[in-house]
């Protein structure tokens, strides 16, 4: 299953703030209260823990 999740930059790590199930784009939000920056992922797996995970380690790994 595909999964759009949705996350910010915090202390220069990605922290996921949610996740949908779907693929779907995501635009907008608060710049000014994450200027660190703002991000979202397609991603394929079993759950939404999984999803999350991938996510993170997709984010990290090529520096989005």
């Amino acid at each position: 299953m595909y999964w759009t999740v949705i996350g910010v930059w915090h202390e220069d790590r990605p922290v996921v703030v949610g996740v949908v199930p779907g693929r779907y784009e995501v635009y907008g939000g608060d710049e000014e209260v994450f200027p660190d920056g703002l991000w979202y992922l397609h991603i394929s797996a079993a759950d939404i823990r999984e999803a999350e995970m991938l996510a993170k380690a997709e984010i990290i790994a090529n520096g989005l």
